[in-house]
This record gives C-alpha cells, structure tokens and sequence, in this order.
C-alpha cells in the first residue's frame, strides 16, 4: 500500500507542478558563448502513460500479461535536446531518450513484468545540422522505416501490430525499430525530404540464437504531397548472422513499406503497408535440431496494413481540451516460413485535459489462428 501511495502521490506532484499544457522546458539558454552568433540551448520534455489491458479471458497467448490488468507503465519517457548554434546556418546538436517504468522503481509489485528494465536507453546521438547541406547524425537512434512511414500509423495506443518492428525478435537491433550504431544523413525540402543510413555492426542474443548484424542500409523520402498530406516510402536491407556454439546460417533481409498520413487540424487518418522479407520470426523453428533451427528460424516472408481514422472535437471548457473518437485496424499474414496470419479492429477516444493530461480508451477485436482474445485497454498519461 505504502508502494502505491508514493506512485500515485509522484503523479500528482507533477501535475500540481504543471501550470501549462504540454510544452518543453528550457532547461539552459546561454548566448554569446564564443562569439557573437553563437548560443547554447538543452530542452526537456516527456510523458508518463499508465495502462492497463483487461483481456475478454485468459489463456497461453496471455497468460504471462496477467500483470497488465491492474496498470502499468506504457512507454514512459523523457527526451534531453541539445541544441549549440554555431551561426545562422549550422548547429550541433544532441538527443537522448530514456523509457522509465515507474512501477519497477517503486517496486510496485503486481505492476511489471520481472525482466523489466527501470531504465532502457531509445535514443543517444549528435550530429551537424546545416540548413544547405542537411543533417549528418551518429549514434543509437530510431529507424528511417519508423520515422517516414511507421510513425504515420502508430496513432493509437495498442498498434503497430501491422508492422515488422512489432514482430521482429531483434528489433532494437536490426534496425526494424531502431539500431544502436547508426551514421544517418536526412535533406529537408520544400516537396521532398530525403534520408539515408548505413547500419554498423551490433549483435545480441535470444531464444538461445545469436543475431550478428554485420551490415545495414535505409533508404526513404517523405513526399509532402499537400499542406495536410503526406507519403513516406521506404527501403531497407540487412547482411547478418544467426548462430549458436555449433552452427552458422548466413542470411539477408529486407523491408519495403509506404505509408499516407493526413491531419488538417481535426481530420486525422493514416493507411500504411508493408512487405517484410527474413525479418520476422518463425517460432516453430526453435523445436528443430541445430542446423535447421537457424536456417528456418527467420526463413519468413510476411507482409502487413494499417489504418487509422479519427475526427477531433476541439472544446476547450471544463479543462477539456478536446475529445477524439477513432476507428482504427491491421493486418498481418506469412506468404512463407510459417502459417499465421492476424487481424485486428476496433475503436477507441481520445480525451486530451488541461496541464497535460489525458485519458484514452479502446475496444479491440482480434481473429487469429491462435485464440488471442478480444480487448479494452485504458491509458492514463501526462505530457510536460
């Protein structure tokens, strides 16, 4: 109880603290550091997002999420910018990005799972910036696919299920989410933004496999096609490795996916697909014997679609800022490696309050080949 007091009791200091709606915080402006054109500028911001999902009924496809019925910490993340301008035209700059799960630093028992982290690294990485030339970063950073065309559906809270990032065994590696050794350069225009990257190499492990990633390319443009709306495509592919003591399998993969998003300031929709080749995992695999474990592990090829539509209400009385219902689906299905496919359904709202608060709701509906059952999620969350 004393857990849960001091939880609760975090929360609502912060939003006592919290005089206005979400906006970053300056946390050092400094100017005419080394000479006259130059300044120095590090901002903050973030949010906290408590959650829970209550499950129509309970069985080995959920079982281990039984902790997620009473709340608990839903992506909860800070961002540090740091911004040195160097002149009109060129600046340095730094972002970190950290996921803290509150539950698990309170230890508020029942609320998080025993392999959750209290902290977990997003984003770490600086660059140059010049408005000529473009943007060079290095560092761990998000991938080109989620920036230009994943971000243009992740627009509810239970999503992305349509995506290879969702599904992926090394997403935080292969470069399907993001990757940890990332040179990135994006050039910003008028009717066309253009990116690249190359992926250098990182490995882990699962599942008793080791994923080495020896090399990775991305390739995107996000093509402004109206004031509201836009079209991201995408490119990407992975040299790796999969082996354990014994054994080796050598392997390509490779993502093509588009997207459209439209928001005009109330209207909001989104519609993305995309094909996924050696990225996500065939799980049956894993019953083989070494060699064919490795071989057929990630032998797939799996393609997937997303939508969103939703409508804002602007109120803007009795400390609602405004109230958005939504309709929202996916789709996935193996054409090789194993036989699964998935969809999903639903609606959901989205109440947005004063001093950063705001309440959202979903009713999902899944059809599968392996019994996942229906429903609603519930977030509580805090922007600063």
């Amino acid at each position: 109880m004393l857990k849960k007091t001091l939880v609760i009791g975090f929360f609502t200091i912060l939003t006592l603290k919290t005089t206005s709606v979400y906006a970053e915080v300056v946390l050092l402006q400094q100017d005419k550091i080394f000479s006259d054109q130059d300044s120095l500028t590090l901002k903050t911001h973030g949010s906290m997002r408590l959650q829970a999902l209550n499950f129509d009924q309970y069985n080995s496809s959920n079982e281990s999420q039984k902790y997620r019925r009473d709340g608990y910490s839903a992506g909860s993340r800070m961002y540090f910018n740091l911004n040195y301008k160097l002149n009109e035209n060129t600046q340095l700059i730094a972002e970190y990005q950290n996921y803290f799960n509150l539950p698990k630093i309170f230890d508020w028992e029942g609320h998080y799972a025993k392999s959750d982290e209290n902290f977990t690294t997003i984003q770490a990485y600086a660059g140059i910036e010049n408005s000529q030339y473009g943007t060079l970063k290095f560092g761990k950073m998000y991938s080109i696919y989620h920036d230009v065309v994943g971000a243009k559906t992740d627009l509810w809270d239970y999503d992305m299920l349509g995506q290879v990032s969702t599904w992926s065994p090394f997403s935080f590696f292969d470069g399907t989410l993001l990757s940890s050794r990332t040179l990135r350069y994006e050039k910003k225009n008028k009717y066309v933004d253009f990116y690249a990257a190359y992926l250098f190499g990182d490995e882990t492990s699962k599942n008793n496999l080791q994923y080495k990633l020896k090399s990775g390319e991305e390739l995107a443009a996000d093509i402004h096609l109206s004031k509201n709306l836009s079209l991201g495509v995408s490119y990407k592919h992975n040299d790796v490795s999969l082996f354990d003591s014994n054994n080796r399998h050598d392997l390509s993969q490779e993502a093509i996916a588009t997207a459209l998003y439209y928001f005009n300031g109330e209207w909001m929709w989104g519609l993305g697909a995309g094909w996924y080749k050696n990225l996500v995992p065939n799980n049956s695999a894993l019953q083989q014997p070494t060699p064919d474990s490795l071989k057929l592990y990630l032998d797939t090829e799996a393609y997937g679609l997303e939508y969103y539509l939703g409508y804002k209400f602007k109120i803007h009385n009795h400390a609602i800022q405004s109230v958005q219902p939504y309709v929202m689906g996916d789709y996935i299905k193996y054409t090789q490696g194993d036989d699964f496919s998935r969809k999903d359904y639903g609606v959901g709202v989205a109440f947005r309050f004063d001093y950063g608060m705001g309440f959202d709701y979903e009713r999902l509906y899944t059809s599968d080949n392996k019994g996942t059952p229906n429903l609603h999620l519930f977030r509580l969350r805090y922007q600063w």
